[in-house]
């Protein structure tokens, strides 16, 4: 790919919530992405924005829009989902900038009933201000275009970067191993995957998240693994290093996602190129992502639907040998970066 031309008289200013250190796949891409311009001496600013979003406070508004008047009128802001999905209170200030939105999905796909819909009109209100939308998947941008009458013009996809896990030698134990990966949140339907441990014996779930984005979520959780006696069945670990998850990874002998939604799936691509055995829902997003050779898909969320699979699928040599003939190959995150930063550089 050709070098990206740093010549440019515009400041590029990425907003973000928490700490993007955490190991999810929207926090993993945007590093990558900051960590590129670093290393392209190209003008990207990081500003890091309380962990509160979406849900942000008074204060948290406040502190957002005394950065944004002092920037200049030159400025492009390239805003996480998370946060620009809740700017309808300081979107006045923003006319003077060029708007990038990020979304890795729209944020009204991980709620329920009230909450969703006050999620959707939001995104009605506010998609339409952007000056382009990045994605990370056809489908979202599909999603987007269709839902909120967004000119598909405007919507551009960069699918995420894989890095390649060092992989660990392992000694087999007696254990059934499984590890999912992706914030504690209920999109991601944990308690789907927590209860069908009870039909399994000799398992173990590892589970690696931010536990404080939906804090209640969380502690529900733990009240169905405490009621169900699971407690030495699941472990759960939030802020690790990369050679932690690496070693997380060479051990499991099913990665598992039960997840509703996601925009692209980028724990699962890791996964993949580990070759390790996957069972995942069935959406067109993770097809598209993972192809099929190997993969396992779930159907539905019945009562021992994805127990039966996990059982019937243990040790069969059938399925280990497609998934290491999968040839589905990813960008590197050098390359997603680089498409990142011509896109933003082109708004």
């Amino acid at each position: 790919m050709n070098k990206i031309s740093t010549k440019s008289n515009r400041t590029y200013y990425f907003f973000y919530p928490g700490d993007i250190n955490t190991k999810t796949g929207g926090y993993i891409y945007e590093k990558n992405i900051l960590q590129r311009a670093k290393t392209l001496n190209f003008n990207l600013k990081a500003i890091q924005l309380s962990e509160n979003y979406p849900f942000q406070k008074q204060n948290d508004i406040s502190t957002l829009k005394n950065i944004i008047n002092k920037l200049s009128d030159n400025s492009v802001l390239v805003f996480d989902g998370l946060v620009f999905e809740t700017i309808d209170k300081i979107i006045v200030n923003l006319k003077r900038f060029k708007i990038i939105a990020l979304i890795h999905h729209p944020i009204y796909l991980e709620f329920k009933s009230k909450r969703s819909k006050y999620f959707v009109k939001q995104a009605m209100q506010l998609y339409p201000k952007a000056n382009k939308i990045i994605v990370t998947s056809n489908e979202t941008k599909n999603l987007i275009a269709q839902k909120f009458k967004i000119n598909k013009q405007k919507i551009q996809i960069v699918e995420p970067g894989i890095e390649k896990l060092k992989k660990f030698k392992v000694k087999k134990d007696k254990n059934i191993n499984l590890l999912s990966v992706g914030s504690i949140i209920e999109r991601k339907n944990y308690q789907y995957l927590i209860k069908e441990l009870r039909f399994i014996d000799n398992v173990k779930l590892k589970i690696v998240g931010d536990t404080t984005r939906e804090s209640k979520y969380y502690n529900k959780l733990q009240n169905i693994i405490s009621n169900y006696g699971l407690e030495e069945k699941i472990s759960f670990y939030s802020n690790i290093s990369t050679k932690h998850l690496s070693q997380l990874y060479s051990q499991c002998d099913f990665y598992i996602s039960v997840s509703r939604y996601e925009g692209f799936g980028m724990s699962l691509a890791n996964a993949l190129q580990q070759k390790k055995m996957i069972i995942t829902f069935k959406t067109l997003t993770l097809m598209n992502t993972l192809k099929k050779d190997g993969i396992i898909y779930l159907n539905d969320f019945k009562e021992k639907s994805l127990s039966k699979l996990i059982l019937r699928n243990f040790n069969n040599v059938k399925i280990q040998n497609k998934i290491r003939k999968n040839q589905r190959k990813f960008l590197t995150p050098i390359q997603s970066a680089d498409l990142f930063i011509k896109e933003i550089k082109n708004a």
